[in-house]
């Protein structure tokens, strides 16, 4: 992958890493960066690149589900955002409603599906599931380990 996409992808890696594993119990991660080892961050690179193949084919998958039940993409997201806050209004009647509640189902099993190859990705790269997480926090914090990760992408 080239550099400048792979640093795309960490940046916005930044800011979605504690979504990947959203409904997964979080274990109080420390307040300061921890150590992560070379042998590690190398682990860590893997998967965290095997990890974001399956997102990706988890975005391509969520977006088929949903233009299969004819339903307009944003109009679905839409409806998203009216169960994530009761503030605001979605007018939608009985039918409407009942096809996004069935692909809204469709959408979570192919969510934990995914979560499921995920963890197994980590967990075939020998971290855990907590230590992955533990080291992409790392990365968030750290500049010069985000640097040193960065390299390994350009290796």
């Amino acid at each position: 992958m080239h550099f400048e996409k792979m640093f795309g992808v960490l940046l916005v890696f930044a800011f979605a890493v504690t979504g990947v594993f959203a409904q997964l119990p979080q274990q109080v991660l420390p307040q300061q960066p921890s150590e992560v080892s070379d042998e590690e961050l190398e682990k860590f690179a893997v998967a965290f690149s095997e990890v974001q193949i399956i997102d990706q084919q988890l975005q391509e998958e969520m977006m088929n589900a949903v233009e299969a039940k004819d339903i307009d993409v944003a109009r679905f997201n839409d409806y998203l955002e009216a169960q994530q806050n009761p503030d605001l209004e979605f007018d939608a009647d009985n039918k409407e409603l009942e096809q996004f509640e069935t692909t809204f189902k469709a959408i979570e099993e192919l969510h934990d599906t995914a979560e499921q190859e995920m963890q197994q990705v980590i967990v075939d790269n020998e971290l855990s599931v907590e230590r992955y997480q533990q080291i992409a926090k790392s990365v968030q914090e750290d500049p010069a380990l985000l640097q040193k990760l960065q390299q390994h992408f350009q290796e």
